[in-house]
């Protein structure tokens, strides 16, 4: 028996994606919100129920202008995919990873793989630069630290598996710029009032106050417990 392999150009559930889209008709889904917001027309032949599910439908969305937006909590205008792959949240993932990233914020529409396959594709970064061997050389900005103990690092190391005996999985890590002194403490979780326990008996107490400790703005990290500590200090 012989076996035929086809060898496809583009990765196959793309191509079913695409096949989908092309049985179905070519308006867009959201045609019927849109015009609802723009000329509060319903859809011919639709039934009450229909209407009442469009009319629901719509107040999760905003027209500016021509363009349709999804509501959020704050009313702020996004362009969702810009957004999550470029803007404030962008990481220039690709398309599956921006799908399930924008689905986890809970936003979703039809073609929503789709479109992001079709975004990441047009756009320039990520078309120049998915080879990092591309990317364009940027400057470093060192952190220069002007006498010991002076600048502390603050993070944490999670999770270590297996936990230790005690049930502890995490580790608090503190490092001075300066000597590259470590102070480090294991927990079975780190929380806020945790944080500012070992930084007031690892640090403070034992090499006084410093001129900066940085750490990633985790809320356990950077707080108001935290800004409370560094007042009363």
């Amino acid at each position: 028996m012989t076996i035929h392999v086809r060898q496809q150009p583009r990765m196959a559930y793309c191509q079913y994606l695409s096949c989908e889209i092309a049985e179905t008709d070519l308006e867009p889904w959201y045609l019927n919100i849109k015009r609802y917001l723009e000329e509060g027309e319903y859809p011919k032949g639709a039934s009450e129920n229909s209407k009442k599910t469009l009319r629901r439908l719509a107040s999760g969305f905003l027209l500016s202008g021509t363009v349709l937006y999804k509501r959020n909590t704050d009313m702020t205008l996004l362009r969702i995919m810009e957004e999550f792959h470029e803007g404030t949240f962008g990481t220039h993932a690709n398309g599956h990873a921006l799908a399930r990233k924008i689905l986890r914020a809970r936003y979703y529409w039809t073609r929503m793989e789709f479109d992001c396959h079709e975004h990441v594709k047009k756009c320039t970064k990520c078309q120049a630069y998915a080879d990092h061997i591309h990317v364009a050389p940027s400057a470093l900005h060192t952190l220069t630290s002007p006498w010991s103990f002076s600048m502390w690092g603050v993070d944490v190391i999670r999770p270590i598996e297996p936990k230790a005996s005690n049930g502890h999985r995490f580790l608090l890590v503190a490092i001075d710029y300066f000597i590259k002194w470590v102070e480090a403490t294991s927990y079975s979780v780190v929380t806020r009032s945790v944080v500012v326990k070992f930084i007031k008996k690892n640090i403070i107490c034992r090499y006084g106050l410093s001129a900066h400790i940085i750490t990633n703005n985790n809320t356990n990290l950077n707080n108001k417990m935290m800004t409370e500590l560094c007042e009363k200090f």
